[in-house]
């Protein structure tokens, strides 16, 4: 199985959508089994990367579909669309993902 290689790039210290993309690493690792996340602050960023606040699956940067920011919806189409395989059991939730972005914005 094939890795997918997810950065978050995020400004220092982490408000708004940079502490949103900050906040669902443990939600993308304890649903999908073959992800490899950074979280990379802007400053340490490679040269090809794209500005913060973004999240970067397999090189692509993940656009909000509808609105101003990512959704849940959003994070679980472009993580199955990279590849990424949910545990044996466990059927991605896009609510969970929403849930936590709606804190992060509120």
């Amino acid at each position: 199985m094939e890795p997918v290689e997810v950065k978050i790039i995020t400004k220092c210290p982490p408000h708004g959508r940079c502490k949103m993309y900050s906040s669902v690493v443990w939600l993308i690792i304890s649903t999908f089994k073959n992800v490899k996340i950074s979280v990379i602050p802007s400053e340490y960023k490679d040269k090809n990367d794209p500005d913060g606040p973004c999240v970067v699956i397999r090189g692509k940067v993940v656009e909000p579909s509808n609105t101003v920011y990512v959704s849940g919806e959003d994070f679980i189409g472009a993580l199955k669309e990279a590849g990424a395989v949910a545990y044996e059991g466990i059927n991605p939730d896009v609510s969970a993902f929403d849930e936590i972005i709606e804190k992060c914005i509120s």
